[in-house]
């Protein structure tokens, strides 16, 4: 099996370390992970940030390739279909070593809306309100702006509450009041 670009040794190796440890690390940290001299990451990337936001938008496509999946797999059934972002989140929980959504976690730490974190977290919500509202109206809702917007917060709120909860209990009741929300709404 053939090496895996510089480019993509990057990427993950500054996944990992973000997530493990936070975006104080370092970029020789980058660099040493993922076997790459330093110049290489300036090759790929303006700034650490520019790292950063490539970073959190390959993990929000990569969520979204999996959550297709899933809603391809449940075709035809609208309201399964609405309760898939849930079931995907509560299927790697209780997980002791979750430490929370990575864009969430970015937009936690850098608070200047310009930062790359806020106009990924940005994107991936826009991506998350449009499918929870197309899921809604396909699965009968009379107010599919509003039930997705409700659903965007639950959503939300899962990733956060797991950060306490490794039960997997935050995702089980988000389902369950995601199907009340289309049943009421």
């Amino acid at each position: 099996m053939p090496r895996p670009a510089a480019r993509d040794r990057l990427l993950e190796a500054a996944r990992e370390l973000f997530y493990a440890h936070g975006y104080s690390v370092s970029i020789d940290a980058v660099t040493e992970r993922a076997n790459v001299a330093k110049p290489t990451v300036y090759a790929h990337f303006k700034s650490k940030d520019a790292l950063i936001g490539t970073v959190l938008t390959a993990a929000s496509d990569e969520w979204f390739t999996e959550l297709d999946v899933e809603l391809e797999r449940r075709g035809g059934d609208p309201p399964a279909q609405l309760v898939a972002p849930f079931d995907l989140l509560a299927a790697n929980l209780p997980d002791p070593s979750y430490h929370g959504c990575l864009l969430v976690n970015s937009a936690a730490v850098f608070l200047t809306p310009e930062h790359p974190a806020h106009h990924a977290l940005a994107i991936h919500d826009e991506r998350m309100l449009a499918l929870f509202e197309r899921l809604a109206t396909a699965a009968g809702s009379t107010q599919p702006t509003v039930v997705a917007r409700q659903l965007l917060v639950l959503y939300d709120g899962v990733k956060t509450r797991g950060l306490v909860d490794h039960t997997g209990t935050a995702a089980r009741d988000a389902r369950a009041a995601a199907m009340a929300l289309v049943t009421v709404g």
